[in-house]
């Protein structure tokens, strides 16, 4: 017993990695201060919060297109009863039945907990005597509590498929048997929360396990590794196994040790927490909070009884500690929980302890998630001991002097190869300042833009949708994906959707939230450079006025110019192409007065749209890129991703997954000869304007409107030529164009070569 404590206060006591000491006076003050916290809090939540709280439940419903059976039930229950019978209906019209924003909405204001909807023509196709199509009444009910949804199968069953039923059958003189003249559908609908709600329940189920996971798995990284790995990199292991103390011993009083650590910072998150639960509760998450600290720990001592450095045991928990904060973002997603997670260690801790914070939790998954937390711990503990018996034939006795001479020259061989200490190439002046594995640089660099794209164009769409579902052709739209039995019906509905989105297109709102999509994505991006990587906005392909005109005597707008003036020069002879093959022709001007601000919104987007992908592969992507795997690379990465950016769109093929990349590659090399990226973010930008506002054809795949030219494909067209539904860019014509730009840009990156030699050469002579 005399060994454990020892071995506690030593691990407790002094750790080398945080450079602390503390006497075993502090270990005592802390372990004291910790419980009478806890006592005192509890008692606290039990004197302020052990009470019942009343919930108010909404009582209304909202009858929708209510025909005129229905009404003439209520008023014979009203005189049957001689009182408002149950529940308070308020009557609405509204066209678009799947219209769950405006039913979500009136729920809200009208303190309803019920929507039930009629079709227009109910009481025609529900009085036949022989009915042909039987009508469908759609019921939608709040989610808010779980007792609105037995509420909502009470008022369907006892009073619309039971006495309603009983009144229609009565006027449409149907036997009662017969219960055929109506169908039923009911979904949830989750009324948006009150902002206060809505933050607490993020913040509990999302923000608060997530800092416990991070807090106890840090620390027990930082005092777990230096525990056994660094007393045998020190050597002093040796000396420890030749004494009489057993090794279980050893691991017993260095897992303590390292708890006591743990619980620090945990206990204070669980004080914090504790305000805002039960005494019950608070209970609850500290079984969860000590558990998860034990399992922690076991799985600390474990690894670093296997390795015999502190950083090879470092690298060896780094993989656990990603993967479990892997978990911990997939518990985040509440499509991903299931009744069974609760009970699983990793799982049931960080829902059980979001699930006291909400008072929502389970005793059951609490004492089982425990459990087997403890029980993973004493396997732990037991692996540990029996490692440890094989370290009198494995403990190392090398000096220190000699490993640090070792890891010298392997640095010194590291840094011939290092990205950070000699950059492979560099573009616009960026050098990589941190090192990154090769997976995670790449995907860093892919998922980003998919990232920002996904986040922002989805957004801009949420006014276009909801106009969208307050018009009653938003209901074909939605029975649509409701029939789909077969691939002709899947087949039938994308094309539904491409015509909608096209729709969306033409909506001067759509394209105006678009384009400020695109600037968040812009600003986005120089805070990363600006804020994060503490570059100029240089090594983006940005230079200041005063720099690039220093360097090469030029201005950034008259850049700019330049870009707008080949860009337009490139898609005009596509344009020209196409007409003197016969596949397009122009059937004259189609600018009308009504279009004029849509057209000025497509202008106002398209100039940050072509700016954000050039940010994104040019600026961003290809010199990072670039700095560590060379310059082929990094074009021929930066073009395949812009590339595959538009695989989704519509009329996507191989030839127009080889004439992006052909326009990426083209666009990267004027790019990197230049030093900036101004061209090229206005030759992407006026590429897009023409193709779809000047000469209305399709720009990737997406439909052009509001064009000041109307164009079409002749009768004698081919897709191979013009691209078909993706537009020109998936065409032929599209590649010789720009195999003729690769010559020219060839040309003119030559001759700019051939000028710097003279100028270098009679620089030479004038020093002679």
């Amino acid at each position: 017993m005399r060994a454990i404590k020892a071995l506690i206060r030593k691990t407790f006591g002094k750790n080398h990695s945080m450079k602390t000491e503390a006497s075993v006076l502090t270990l005592v003050t802390c372990a004291v201060f910790v419980v009478v916290v806890m006592v005192f809090m509890t008692s606290l939540i039990a004197y302020f919060y052990h009470r019942e709280r009343k919930i108010e439940y909404d009582e209304n419903i909202i009858a929708v297109n209510a025909p005129e059976s229905f009404r003439s039930y209520y008023k014979f229950q009203t005189i049957m009863s001689k009182k408002d019978p149950g529940e308070h209906i308020i009557y609405k019209d509204w066209d678009a039945c799947y219209d769950v924003f405006t039913f979500t909405s009136w729920m809200e204001k009208y303190d309803a907990y019920l929507v039930v909807v009629f079709p227009k023509d109910f009481d025609e196709l529900a009085l036949q005597e022989i009915p042909g199509e039987h009508p469908e009444i759609l019921t939608y009910y709040s989610s808010d509590h779980p007792e609105y949804a037995t509420a909502a199968k009470g008022y369907v069953d006892t009073v619309l498929k039971d006495e309603y039923l009983d009144h229609l059958q009565s006027l449409a003189q149907v036997p009662t048997e017969d219960d055929g003249v109506l169908r039923m559908r009911s979904q949830a609908l989750g009324r948006p929360m009150r902002w206060q709600k809505q933050i607490k329940e993020r913040f509990s189920h999302m923000v608060v396990p997530l800092l416990f996971f991070i807090a106890i798995m840090y620390v027990c990284m930082l005092c777990g590794m230096n525990a056994i790995a660094g007393e045998k990199e020190r050597g002093t292991f040796a000396s420890l196994l030749m004494t009489p103390v057993s090794r279980m011993q050893i691991v017993l009083g260095n897992f303590i040790g390292v708890l006591l650590h743990a619980l620090i910072p945990g206990g204070i998150l669980l004080l914090l927490a504790a305000v805002f639960m039960e005494w019950h509760a608070a209970i609850a998450a500290l079984l969860l909070v000590l558990s998860l600290a034990l399992l922690i720990t076991g799985i600390t001592i474990l690894i670093s009884c296997m390795n015999h450095s502190i950083v090879s045991a470092q690298t060896t928990f780094l993989p656990i500690f990603l993967i479990l904060l892997v978990i911990c973002v997939t518990c985040m997603q509440e499509t991903t929980r299931n009744p069974v997670n609760p009970f699983l260690p990793i799982y049931g801790h960080f829902y059980g302890i979001g699930d006291c914070l909400t008072g929502d939790y389970s005793w059951a998954a609490v004492l089982v998630c425990t459990l087997t937390s403890l029980v993973l711990t004493l396997v732990c503990i037991f692996v540990s001991e029996r490692l440890l018996r094989t370290e009198r034939f494995t403990v190392a006795v090398e000096t220190k002097s000699d490993k640090e001479i070792r890891r010298a020259a392997k640095v010194a061989a590291k840094q011939k190869k290092d990205y950070v200490s000699v950059s492979r190439a560099e573009i616009f002046g960026y050098r990589a300042q941190k090192r990154k594995s090769v997976l995670s640089f790449l995907l860093g660099h892919v998922m980003l833009p998919m990232a920002l794209l996904s986040l922002f164009q989805p957004l801009a769409m949420i006014p276009a949708i909801t106009n969208f579902m307050q018009r009653p052709e938003s209901a074909e739209f939605i029975r649509m994906f409701k029939n789909i039995n077969n691939l002709q019906d899947i087949s039938a509905v994308a094309q539904s959707a491409t015509e909608l989105f096209s729709r969306f297109m033409q909506d001067h709102f759509f394209i105006f939230f678009m384009g400020v999509g695109y600037w968040l994505i812009i600003g986005i991006y120089i805070l990363i450079v600006k804020k994060k990587e503490k570059n100029p906005l240089s090594t983006l392909g940005f230079p200041s006025s005063a720099s690039l005109y220093a360097k090469q005597g030029k201005r950034p707008w008259k850049e700019y110019l330049k870009g707008l003036f080949f860009g337009l020069i490139m898609i005009s002879s596509v344009y020209g192409l196409m007409m003197l093959l016969g596949q397009v022709e122009c059937r004259g001007f189609s600018l009308q007065k009504d279009s004029l601000v849509l057209f000025l919104a497509y202008i106002l987007m398209w100039i940050p749209q072509g700016a954000t992908e050039e940010i994104m592969m040019r600026g961003y992507m290809m010199p990072r890129v670039a700095s560590r795997f060379g310059l082929p690379f990094a074009i021929f990465f930066s073009s395949m991703c812009f590339s595959l950016m538009h695989a989704g769109n519509a009329g996507f093929s191989w030839l127009a997954l080889f004439n992006l990349a052909l326009i990426a590659v083209l666009f990267a090399i004027i790019a990197y000869k230049s030093g900036h990226i101004y061209m090229v973010c206005a030759m992407h930008t006026v590429w897009n304007f023409c193709q779809g506002n000047l000469f209305g054809l399709q720009v990737s795949g997406n439909s052009g409107s509001s064009s000041i030219l109307s164009s079409s494909y002749t009768s004698s067209s081919r897709a191979l030529f013009t691209g078909g539904d993706f537009g020109p860019e998936g065409g032929l014509c599209v590649t010789i164009a720009i195999a003729i730009a690769f010559v020219i840009v060839g040309l003119w990156a030559r001759r700019k070569k051939g000028v710097a030699r003279i100028e270098a050469a009679s620089g030479k002579e004038e020093t002679t």
